[in-house]
């Protein structure tokens, strides 16, 4: 497959690009940089700005950038997930939280300075800030020189910030239970003495409990959010997804079939079935993805 070829069916919506993500590979050194490029577009377009096929395109790239571990691409992919939280949403999805710690970690550079003041940077997205806390935990595990400089960006991190954004905190304290900083339990216990956890989020007995299982195992995390590590195969990592699965295009095809014999007035709201359906919503097939990007798309 040509350049060309590759970036077309990666920006697919009908099928898996296995194929596309495999000729990738076999041109790595020159769809690198095409990839770091539009990753680089992405993070400085607004949402208005960006373009579907593009968009489409990322989740595949972003998986293959950090299956590569090309370090060039550390900064780009900081950069755009500095994206405000609708843009983040449109682009990366559940991906936010589920893999972009390992996709970061894995082109880490060596230069822990930008990660720091991204997780510093309160314009950023409170999830996006939380996973890449993720990615230091990981860090530590793949660079262990780094874990005391990482460990007292932890310690000290509430000091720099009074910060009460609930999820945040809980990410703060996640990452100092994964690394086992024992001395860290009563500044976790006033957390929730303050009432700065909503009850129904969870307790501090299960933060304490995993920071005491990590400090037992030497300050390796027991949460198993890392037992997966890197991203080492994209297209294995990405062929899990439902999504991705041919009973997922299946759907589409039979919801683009409904849609066909229902086209809505300019002043009628899109309906799927019974019920009125936003394009901000996630879609009623059942696939995690928001409306927009897919039955309506």
């Amino acid at each position: 497959m040509t350049p060309s070829e590759i970036m077309h069916d990666l920006a697919r919506d009908d099928i898996f690009p296995k194929a596309a993500m495999a000729a990738a590979r076999t041109e790595r050194e020159t769809m690198a940089p095409v990839f770091i490029d539009l990753v680089d577009r992405l993070g400085a377009q607004p949402i208005s700005a960006m373009k579907d096929h593009e968009v489409t395109a990322l989740i595949p790239i972003f998986h293959l950038l950090g299956e590569w571990q090309d370090t060039r691409a550390y900064r780009p992919l900081l950069q755009m997930l500095r994206q405000p939280t609708d843009s983040l949403d449109f682009l990366l999805g559940d991906a936010l939280t589920e893999t972009s710690f390992r996709v970061v970690a894995g082109t880490f550079d060596g230069d822990l300075q930008p990660l720091f003041e991204f997780v510093d940077d309160p314009k950023a997205d409170e999830f996006a800030r939380s996973s890449m806390m993720d990615c230091l935990v990981l860090i530590t595990q793949l660079h262990p020189e780094r874990r005391t400089e990482i460990a007292d960006y932890f310690r000290n991190f509430r000091r720099r910030f009074s910060e009460e954004n609930s999820d945040l905190l809980l990410g703060w304290m996640d990452g100092i239970a994964d690394l086992g900083l024992e001395d860290m339990a009563d500044e976790i216990r006033a957390v929730f003495d303050a009432g700065l956890i909503p009850k129904d989020y969870c307790d501090a007995s299960d933060i304490l409990d995993d920071l005491k299982a990590s400090a037992a195992a030497g300050g390796v995390p027991v949460n198993v959010r890392y037992q997966k590590s890197l991203i080492l195969d994209a297209i294995e990592e990405l062929s899990k997804w439902h999504c991705y699965s041919d009973a997922f295009f299946e759907e589409m095809k039979r919801q683009k079939a409904r849609n066909v014999l229902h086209t809505p007035s300019s002043t009628e709201s899109f309906m799927h079935e019974t019920a009125p359906v936003g394009r901000n919503d996630p879609c009623p097939c059942g696939s995690g993805r928001k409306f927009k990007k897919c039955c309506l798309h």
